[in-house]
């Protein structure tokens, strides 16, 4: 996590670690700011694509003109702009990436310090590496291991067998290893049958707030590394979540269920048990996908019906 800070930065600076093109005057900032609120002396940015993997375009327009009429201000934007704005461009083909690295690089500071919080519980048999961060009131149960430069934090719980990777990061009141949902009706009585498997969490991989990862009866729940979870997220048991995927707030990925390489999904899409999508998909807001689709698919709809394949 991190926090803002005060800097004075030069413009040419910026550039020189950026990489970019910028054919304006220099000038020192002291920030940043958004187009909504614009704020004089910062850094701003503007893209008509939130993302560029899909091309999927924003929602919202920007009066840009309005920028005009504060001092030392600086947008990092494509060259497009250069002809129908006066204010300084710094040139990017990708400037929503390049204005997260500059803020990053130029003025957070990391929020907690390193280590364990006295709060947390940590279990004998668990293995912590090395410049971890574990929050207040955290649990770390038994056979959990959780590799270097992580990050857990207040009121999470972890339980065995489960296998955190390096550069993680959970966020608080998730729950990883929980029981998976499984009961057999006896006539009398649903029986519960004891979720006796393993979860295993790669490197780089980031899980909201109030997200759950089930354990599986047998075998394994597995999240591949550079998967990243908003807040809201259930993982059902045994689901495989495979690389670079994106999953939105509310999704409900059910049991057995399998997202190929490099997916988008929206907010609040259900997979109902053991359904796949291939890779470099993106399936559209409160989907219900009931049945498999093919790598490159955009899927919509309750049930979800295949709209069309991406490029």
């Amino acid at each position: 996590m991190y926090k803002l800070k005060k800097n004075k930065i030069s413009i040419k600076k910026i550039v020189k670690f950026l990489k970019a093109r910028y054919d304006g005057p220099d000038f020192t900032i002291t920030g940043i700011s958004s187009l909504n609120y614009p704020k004089n002396n910062s850094l701003l940015f503007y893209t008509p694509i939130i993302n560029y993997k899909f091309e999927l375009r924003d929602n919202l327009q920007y009066d840009l003109k309005k920028l005009e009429k504060l001092k030392n201000v600086v947008l990092l934007s494509d060259g497009k702009l250069k002809k129908s704005l006066n204010i300084p461009i710094i040139q990017s083909k990708n400037p929503r990436f390049d204005f997260q690295r500059a803020v990053i690089e130029f003025f957070t500071d990391h929020e907690y310090k390193l280590g364990i919080h006295p709060t947390a519980i940590i279990e004998k048999t668990s293995s912590i590496g090395k410049n971890v961060y574990i929050g207040a009131h955290c649990y770390i149960g038994n056979n959990v291991k959780i590799g270097s430069n992580s990050q857990i934090f207040a009121n999470t719980t972890i339980y065995g067998e489960a296998k955190i990777g390096s550069n993680s990061v959970i966020l608080s009141n998730s729950t990883i290893g929980s029981e998976g949902f499984s009961f057999s009706y006896t006539g009398n009585e649903l029986f519960h049958f004891p979720s006796l498997g393993s979860i295993t969490i790669g490197d780089h991989v980031w899980i909201g707030s109030n997200c759950t990862v089930e354990k599986p009866q047998i075998d394994t729940t597995i999240i591949e590394s550079h998967v990243k979870l908003d807040d809201l997220v259930h993982i059902g048991h045994n689901a495989i979540i495979k690389k670079f995927t994106q999953i939105a707030a509310g999704t409900i990925i059910s049991g057995r269920a399998k997202i190929g390489e490099g997916c988008w999904i929206a907010p609040n899409v259900v997979f109902d048990n053991g359904c796949q999508v291939g890779k470099n998909s993106i399936v559209g807001s409160s989907s219900l996908v009931r049945r498999n689709f093919p790598k490159n698919s955009v899927i919509i709809g309750s049930p979800a019906r295949l709209l069309r394949k991406t490029r």
